[in-house]
């Protein structure tokens, strides 16, 4: 969506101001977007390919390698 605001009658200077302040705007948008998505990124933890499953003693564990 696209919206436009009136600047109309402003100095030069003023209007460079309010581009520069939505140039940052977005950058912290983009910035906060980029931090949730790498928040939402699921963990993968090392699994071992032992085939058991339940609850095992450590004992156990040695005995099967």
């Amino acid at each position: 969506m696209t919206n436009m605001i009136d600047v109309h009658g402003l100095p030069e200077k003023d209007i460079q101001l309010l581009e520069r302040m939505v140039e940052r705007l977005r950058t912290k948008a983009r910035r906060e977007k980029r931090v949730r998505q790498e928040d939402e990124q699921e963990i993968a933890f090392a699994t071992w390919p032992l085939g058991l499953k339940g609850d095992v003693t450590r004992e156990e564990i040695y005995d099967y390698l």
